[in-house]
This record gives C-alpha cells, sequence and structure tokens, in this order.
C-alpha cells in the first residue's frame, strides 16, 4: 500500500504541475509610465500594459481594456482583429494609430495620451483577457497643476511675546497639503495643531492657508527658522519656503536679509506610491488547485 500511496502523491504532484502552468499562461508582467507630470507640460503620455502570452496562446479571444477610476465601463478597448477604440473620459485624446510592438497580439496594448491634463488624473486599470483567463493590473497618474504663489509671514502680537505664522498657496492640483517647522538651518521639527483650511476654487485648483500662533518662551532666545512646506497629495512634490524669526528680547546679530535659503523639490516621476492588483481569477486558480489535490489525495 505503501508504494501506490507514493505513487498516487507523485501523480497528483505531476497534475498539479501541469495544471499551475496551464492555469497561468497570461501574465501581466508590467504596467508601465509616469506616475507625476505637470498640467499641459507633454506632448504625449504612454501607458504601457505588457503581458506575456504562453506558446500555447494566441490572439484569438484576446482583449485588451483600459479603464478609468471605478468606472464599470472600459475607456479603450482592442481586439486585434479590430481597431482600437478610445471611449469615455478619453474619447478624442489617444492617437489611435500609435503602436508599442511589432507584435500582432501586442501592438495597440498601450494608451498613448495625447497632452494629459487634470481631468485624467486618476487610476487605470489594464485588463487583458483570452478565452480562459484574465488578468489585471492598475497603477495611478497624477497631473499635478504647481502653485501660482506661495508666501510665509511672521508677525508680532501687539504685546509681542507672541508671533504669527502663516502660510498660504494659491492655485494648487489636485488637493494639497501644507506643514509648519521650526529650528535650525540644519534640523527643523514640525509644528502641532496647525490651523489648516483648503478651499476648492472656482477654477478647479485649491487654496490652503495654515496659521500658528507661537509663545516666544517656547522658542529658544536664538533666531529661529520658520518653515512652511507645500506637497501634494499621493506624490512627493514639495515646495518650502523659509523665514527667519528673531525672538523678543534678542540682542546679537541679525541676517541682513529675512527669508533664507529656499528649497523646491520635484521628486522624479517614478518614486511615487501605486498599486498593483492581480485580478480575481489568479485567486480562483489557486483555490481549484488545492481542491482538486485535496480530491485525488482522498481518492487515494
Amino acid at each position: 500500500m505503501a508504494p501506490q500511496a507514493g505513487r498516487g502523491a507523485t501523480s497528483v504532484l505531476l497534475l498539479l504541475s501541469t495544471l499551475f502552468v496551464a492555469g497561468w499562461s497570461l501574465e501581466i508582467s508590467e504596467l508601465r509610465g509616469p506616475q507625476m507630470i505637470q498640467n499641459g507640460s507633454e506632448a504625449s503620455v504612454v501607458l504601457d500594459c505588457d503581458y506575456k502570452l504562453s506558446d500555447s496562446e494566441s490572439a484569438d479571444g484576446l482583449v485588451v481594456k483600459w479603464f478609468f477610476n471605478n468606472e464599470p465601463s472600459p475607456v479603450y478597448q482592442w481586439i486585434p482583429s479590430k481597431k482600437p477604440q478610445d471611449l469615455g473620459v478619453l474619447k478624442g485624446k489617444l492617437d489611435l494609430t500609435w503602436t508599442v510592438s511589432d507584435h500582432e497580439a501586442k501592438k495597440h496594448r498601450a494608451l498613448h495620451i495625447i497632452r494629459p491634463t487634470t481631468e485624467l488624473s486618476g487610476e487605470y486599470t489594464c485588463t487583458v483577457s483570452t478565452f480562459n483567463e484574465e488578468r489585471s493590473m492598475r497603477k495611478s497618474l497624477v497631473v499635478f497643476v504647481p502653485e501660482k504663489s506661495i508666501t510665509l509671514t511672521e508677525s508680532k502680537s501687539v504685546d509681542e511675546k507672541s508671533v504669527l505664522i502663516e502660510c498660504e498657496a494659491r492655485g494648487v492640483f489636485p488637493e494639497p497639503t501644507l506643514k509648519l517647522f521650526q529650528g535650525s538651518e540644519t534640523d527643523t521639527t514640525e509644528i502641532e495643531d496647525v490651523n489648516v483650511k483648503t478651499m476648492l476654487s472656482g477654477e478647479g485648483v485649491f487654496d490652503i492657508s495654515a496659521k500658528k500662533l507661537i509663545a516666544d518662551r517656547d522658542l529658544q532666545n536664538t533666531p529661529t527658522i520658520i518653515e512652511c512646506e507645500l506637497g501634494i497629495k499621493d506624490t512627493d512634490y514639495k515646495r518650502k519656503k523659509r523665514v527667519i524669526y528673531y525672538p523678543d528680547g534678542y540682542t546679537g546679530p541679525r541676517i541682513t536679509s529675512a527669508e533664507v535659503k529656499e528649497v523646491s523639490e520635484e521628486i522624479p516621476a517614478w518614486i511615487f506610491k501605486q498599486g498593483n492588483t492581480a485580478s480575481r481569477s489568479v485567486v480562483l486558480d489557486v483555490w481549484c488547485l488545492f481542491a482538486l489535490a485535496a480530491t485525488i489525495l482522498h481518492l487515494h
């Protein structure tokens, strides 16, 4: 009985290996493209959904679809035997003649977006399906608008025992963040309990302000660098502005300029938060394999 059980287990493993390879013949290897671009700065942008087909797979039954945010209908569809279609929010905004590959089953897999603007900022999902399988992967594209202006001021209270820090940025998209810091040129700490207000303007961009009243006794009796940091949500875009504040009673040397080094940071577009999600069919494939293995082992 033991040799038979061993042969049964071996047969199960061989069957599972065959099913596993066959079940994963379609694979999305990578979804390429920038995570962040400035509004109106690019003539075109490519989002490329690179997938692999096994030797047994062909273009028959292949369908490539792209979805935008949580919309149930695709914004792009390509069937190798037909011309690609631009739909929904991408209607009239794609170069449908552009090809990313010479392979007949891959040539129109990518989105070639012409002059992307803020309304195309969002999450894109690529879905590739055949007669037997379906795979999906998603990523975000942020089309941002940099601030029109950013100001940082410090003003003494009437009793000259505290200082009001005010920072304001205008004309930013998507929704920004604003933080205040205090410290020295080499070491700053974030100021807590800052009053931050954000407002969406009629032009579809955001204005944001931050205010904080700080008592002189909470500051060292030395010049203090006050820093305002503007960020854009879901990106690593940063814009910083600094001023020097002199506490009441300070009698030491003063810096001639009220404004010290400013820092502007625009992180490369590929260093971003992004998500890749495989389709539910992957989970189903694995579940079916384990269920089949359990049945065969039970019979043996």
